[in-house]
């Protein structure tokens, strides 16, 4: 009988995600992660057997759940769509919703609470879809950046650092999209 995968509700913060992007290639100390291609997960590491090897969406998705993407059968584009859920980037109408409930919690005159929840009512939230399609674009793009390395040789350490760094990038780009 298969033990019951328990995994953690991580929130994707811009903090999570340099956190993440500085564990995978540090450029202070140049150290990096090798991360493999063309799959989430993909054996052990060659220079760490006791590390799962993973591509850039598969460190994202273990940092996010703690759990390997060969033993929950995720996707891509599952890993994405996950990061996009927990991250900040709500729809409008949810977004309107708590800032009105934090309003009306505030020792303002009546007036003044009215003004700010019909200024809220008004507020066009085209650019929230914008931004959550951004992240989601940038969150995309890991997968080209990281399977770079061709199939012509076997990837040497320049390659894996240079396979880190791009996918770090991407991750700190991603991270720019979401708020403080």
């Amino acid at each position: 009988m298969p033990k019951k995968l328990k995994e953690k509700q991580t929130p994707v913060t811009r903090k999570f995600l340099n956190d993440l992007a500085r564990s995978i290639y540090n450029p202070t100390t140049r150290r990096f992660l090798r991360l493999c291609k063309g799959t989430l997960q993909n054996g052990p590491d060659p220079t760490d057997k006791k590390r799962s090897m993973h591509c850039g969406l598969g460190e994202l998705y273990f940092a996010m759940t703690g759990l390997q993407p060969e033993e929950t059968g995720i996707d891509e584009d599952g890993v994405v769509a996950m990061a996009v859920a927990r991250s900040p980037l709500q729809s409008a109408d949810e977004l309107r919703q708590i800032a009105a409930e934090g309003v009306k919690k505030l020792k303002l005159p009546k007036g003044v609470k009215e003004t700010m929840l019909e200024a809220l009512d008004e507020m066009d939230g085209d650019y929230l879809a914008e931004d959550a399609e951004d992240f989601k674009s940038t969150l995309d793009d890991i997968p080209g950046q990281n399977d770079s390395c061709g199939d012509s040789h076997a990837c040497t350490t320049e390659d894996f650092r240079t396979r880190s760094q791009r996918v770090a990038a991407k991750l700190r780009e991603a991270a720019k999209i979401l708020p403080v």
